[in-house]
């Protein structure tokens, strides 16, 4: 009794596992031949789009660049060699002042009459002098009292002479032609030997103080002869352009500081004109090597390993061009020959692999021949 029961149901269950199969293998085949008759189309949306730009011929200069501060090649603090109140202060920042021109006028009275007192006390001495002096001529006084006397008449003579000296001393004049930097004291202040009344320097004569890395020490040592030298105080945006000069290499350290891996270029501005002045900020380009008539490219190519790609229009693939010691300035870089007049892939180079096919934006493919990248 129990066998017969189970046997229709094994039967049932056996039975709808073989339709399940059946439903399975059905679904699958329908899918494969579904697949084979309609293959999946590469849409040219799904690949990635690159822009494009050819090389143009041009110069590119190699160069290393700096930054420094300009100053004064000499910087003169005139100080006062007495002390006392100033009474007049005509020194303004920023006049040009030549040689013995009034800065400052200190209060001459106490020195006046230090003079006053010293000159009394020479003439005193002096008539003392010539008196023995003619006794001592005519045999009347010893050469004691002589040589006394006239000791007693030069030291008095060297006094009234400091205190002319003092008394000239109250009008501190310019010792050389020159601009004045700084100009900090008033009328009634007090001028002393510690601390200037003006500082003078030079604006024909500016240098700048390069500190240049140790790597380039032969190259500053060996081709100084050949190096060129400019430099720029960067200008306020959308006001004035840029300050520019060249410059001459007057002195290079002959050593390099330990501490910082750096050794000092001194550098002379050639015509520093109206636009630069002591403690400005310049930026200096030491040109080394240039090239001429060249295929240059916008840096803007390159990956940030250095290498780039180049377009292939018969198949429009692109192609893995390795990183070179390409020469570089600060815009552009210098492409191989061999790719003179070829496209350069300019965006979308990070999101591509060599030989995979890309789309290009026409309008710019176009533009591109006419684009020109500046000297």
């Amino acid at each position: 009794m129990i066998k017969k029961s189970l046997t229709p149901r094994k039967n049932n269950k056996l039975l709808r596992y073989l339709l399940f199969v059946v439903f399975v293998a059905a679904f699958v085949l329908s899918t494969v031949l579904v697949t084979r008759k309609k293959p999946v189309a590469e849409k040219p949306d799904a690949l990635p789009a690159v822009v494009l730009q050819k090389p143009v011929n041009g110069t590119l200069v190699e160069s290393v660049t700096i930054s420094g501060y300009v100053e004064a090649n000499a910087m003169i603090p005139v100080v006062p060699f007495v002390s006392g109140t100033i009474t007049e202060y005509p020194a303004r920042a920023g006049d040009f002042v030549e040689k013995d021109t009034l800065l400052a006028k200190i209060d001459d009275a106490p020195f006046r009459q230090q003079l006053i007192q010293a000159e009394a006390a020479y003439f005193a001495a002096k008539s003392t002098f010539d008196r023995i002096e003619n006794l001592y001529k005519s045999g009347a006084t010893t050469q004691q009292n002589y040589d006394s006397a006239k000791a007693q008449a030069d030291a008095t003579k060297a006094q009234y002479d400091l205190a002319h000296l003092q008394v000239d001393y109250t009008e501190v004049r310019a010792p050389v032609d020159g601009t004045i930097l700084i100009a900090d004291q008033a009328v009634g202040g007090v001028g002393t030997q510690t601390q200037p009344v003006a500082v003078l320097a030079d604006l024909t004569n500016q240098v700048v103080r390069l500190k240049v890395p140790e790597k380039y020490f032969d190259l500053f040592n060996l081709e100084r002869e050949s190096l060129v030298v400019t430099v720029t105080r960067p200008a306020e945006k959308n006001m004035y352009e840029d300050a520019v000069t060249t410059a001459t290499i007057e002195n290079i350290a002959p050593y390099v500081s330990p501490d910082s891996k750096n050794f000092i270029v001194v550098c002379k501005l050639d015509e520093p004109g109206n636009r630069f002045r002591p403690g400005m900020f310049v930026k200096v380009q030491v040109a080394y090597k240039t090239y001429t008539n060249v295929p240059l490219v916008s840096l803007k190519a390159r990956k940030m390993d250095g290498s780039f790609y180049v377009y292939d229009e018969a198949t429009s693939t692109v192609k893995f061009v390795e990183a070179d010691a390409f020469p570089v300035d600060e815009n552009n870089f210098i492409v191989p020959e061999q790719y003179r007049d070829s496209y350069i892939v300019m965006d979308g180079q990070n999101f591509v692999f060599d030989g995979q096919k890309v789309r290009v934006f026409e309008d710019v493919l176009n533009e591109a021949k006419d684009n020109v990248i500046g000297d």
